[in-house]
Order: C-alpha cells, then structure tokens, then sequence
C-alpha cells in the first residue's frame, strides 16, 4: 500500500514493534525503539461507506432467515451482505448509504451498527531503525533461550493450542508447529494463511517455538499454534477480518486454548463484547496494550477488563516500563517486549520491540498453567501510577 492509498485508507496502528515504511509521513507510521516515547497520535477513522452490522440474539428464525429478514424488509438485496457472521453472534457487513444506515439502525433485529475500520501493521525490525528480519534466514545448530522467555519462565507446551489472530503463521518454519488443518485465512480471495508479512510468525516463536536445539525456544515450547489470518501481505487488515477471526474461536475454540490479539483498533464495543464472550467460555485471551505511551482505554480490545482476559504491557530487561509502551486499568501485566529475538518468516529470526511481543509471553504462560500468570515484582516507572505486576510462569 502506498502512502497515497493510507492516507485515504483508514489508517491506525496495531500494535507491531519498531518500524519505518519509505513515502509515508511520521504522523502516518510510527517508530518505536527502545528508549524513545512514540507520538501518542494514534487514531481512527471509518472505512468510508462500510459497515458492520450485529443483529440482537433471541430470534426463532435461523441466523440466515433473520439475516435475509432484516435486509429485505429494508429493501436490500441478500447480496448486500459482503461478509457473514454466525456464532457467538449473528449479523454481515458491507457497503450501505447513510439512509440505508438509518434504516437498519432502526430495525427492530438490529442490535448495533459500527463502521468498518481498516488496520495498518507496523513492520518489526531490531532495536535500530533498520529492518533485520533477514538477516538471520537460516536455522542455526545451536539453540537460543531469549531473555524474555528465560524472564518469565518456559515450559513444554506439547499438546497446548494457542490462536494467533495475525498477519498468518509460516507452517514450514522449523522451530514452529502449525496445525495446517485448522489454520484458515479470513482475506476474502486469498484462503492462504501463511504468513507473507512476519508479524504473526514472530509471535507465534514467542509463544511456542521449539525446544529443539535450534533456533529459539518459546514459553510454551512446541505448543500448537492455529493461525488466523488477518493482515495481509502488506499488513493490511480490517475490523471485519479481526472479528470474524474471533468469532470463529468462539464456535470452534475450547476451554483452556489460548488467544493471542497483538493488534490495536479504535473503540469498539461489539469487538470488545466478542472478547469477554469467547473469554466467558473458558478461553484465555492475551492482548497487547499498544505502543503511543497512551491510556489504552480508548482503544479494542486492550480496553477490554474482564475475567480471563490479560492485557499487557511492554518492559525492558531491567523490569523498567518501556516508554513506547501503553498502559491503563486495563492492563493486567508486563511482560518482555523490548530487544525480543524470535522466529521470522523465510524460515528465519528477528530482534524486535513492542506490546506485540509482550503479549505473547504471557499467552505461552497461559498455555502451560490452564491460565494462571504469577508476578515476579513490579515493572518500575509504570507512567499511570499502578505498576503492573512482571509476569511468571
């Protein structure tokens, strides 16, 4: 995506690390590194024209006979409907005019209409500027053990599945272990859910990477990682993909998996509903806090205070609070996120920063306790005034 086409796009940041993208301004892509405050300028705007509609729970009729219902009581075409939800619960989205808004806002099926929002992944590099997410593409014969997965604990995960809603996870990587059976893309045109951008994969090595004598070893080590796949190969992604992707954890999830959510949208309430409802059936969710140095409590799911629901913050090896990281009520730990080496796409590594991969310590640390996180002191400089426990295994 060019800087022109974001521009015009929907465009705030899910929660990747230190990033730069050629032609687009500062106020557009961040840049995050370890030891300097991002602009906390993140914001959202709607997908012009495009929303997303909920219908109320209750009905007799099935969720394709109210679906058809209600678009056709309101003089819509079945066809109207882009992307279908059923499960934990029921509605579509698509294009629609402000009249047509108006009316299914008023129906008497609808429970909530929210608009369309569009998500830019940021690009994970190292602890400088400079991408280096090739620069180690081949597996090594000697293994490394993290700082942060040597921080907070690791254990073997065999057996354990985790959900990555992400940019996809690379099946083939070596030190990973990808259910290809339940992988599933949620990209209308494109079914692939290999990772063509890294992000997922990165989280995926921090979660479950091998204990293999190769590479590096994730918290819950060869954990079974099910990727969903949101963002496409430029980092692209909508709240509509995010969504269904959850929805489909809530049919087909079971208690004690694991969710990992490193992302970020503007406030939204069905998003956030969503997330205590799939937490409410004995799912552990990890969410990333973000990183504009903000109070997250303007921002989904990381708003999200609920049981089963873990939000965390980004700290340093030193137990210091990064000061990219964002914080709030909300978040419930720190975890590593600074100077993070983990697994790439290309069958490679990477050394990166951000709530991205702090969050996903703890979904390893889920994983292996049934969903129980110990402390191990408290992050230091905490900017809300409540310093956020250090995660344990």
């Amino acid at each position: 995506m060019n800087s022109t086409t974001f521009k015009k796009a929907v465009s705030f940041f899910a929660l990747a690390s230190v990033f730069s993208m050629s032609g687009c301004q500062q106020d557009e892509l961040m840049e995050e590194t370890a030891n300097a405050p991002v602009e906390p300028t993140a914001t959202s705007k709607a997908v012009a024209g495009k929303f997303i509609v909920i219908l109320k729970n209750g009905s007799s009729l099935s969720a394709s006979q109210l679906r058809e219902k209600v678009l056709g009581r309101n003089g819509l075409e079945t066809t109207r409907a882009r992307e279908i939800f059923q499960g934990a619960v029921n509605g579509f989205s698509g294009a629609f005019s402000k009249e047509e808004i108006n009316l299914l806002r008023e129906d008497q099926n609808v429970a909530y209409i929210e608009p369309e929002q569009a998500i830019m992944l940021g690009k994970s590099t190292g602890t400088t500027s400079t991408t280096t997410t090739t620069t180690t593409s081949t597996t090594t014969s000697t293994q490394t053990i993290p700082w942060g997965v040597s921080r907070v604990g690791y254990g073997d995960g065999t057996g354990k599945t985790v959900w990555v809603i992400d940019s996809g996870v690379q099946s083939s990587h070596p030190d990973l272990n990808v259910d290809k059976t339940r992988s599933k893309s949620f990209i209308s045109g494109d079914a692939s859910f290999e990772d063509g951008y890294g992000h997922g994969t990165g989280v995926a090595g921090i979660i479950g990477a091998k204990n293999n004598n190769e590479g590096v070893v994730g918290v819950a080590a060869n954990a079974t990682i099910v990727a969903l796949r949101v963002f496409d190969n430029t980092g692209y992604g909508t709240l509509t993909r995010i969504y269904s992707a959850l929805n489909h954890v809530y049919q087909y999830g079971k208690p004690g998996d694991v969710v990992n959510m490193s992302l970020r949208v503007s406030a939204s309430t069905m998003l956030d509903d969503l997330v205590k409802k799939t937490a409410a059936r004995g799912i552990f969710i990890a969410i990333a806090s973000g990183n504009s140095y903000i109070d997250c409590k303007a921002d989904s799911p990381a708003r999200v205070i609920a049981p089963n629901v873990f939000v965390v913050s980004n700290m340093d090896s030193y137990g210091k609070f990064n000061p990219t990281s964002n914080f709030g009520a909300s978040v419930k730990y720190a975890a590593p996120g600074t100077n993070i080496l983990t697994t790439w796409k290309g069958g490679g590594y990477t050394t990166g920063n951000g709530t991205s991969y702090a969050a996903p310590h703890v979904a390893g640390i889920l994983a292996l306790t049934g969903g129980k996180v110990n402390a191990q002191g408290l992050v230091t400089s905490d900017p809300d005034g409540t310093p956020d426990p250090i995660a344990l295994k």
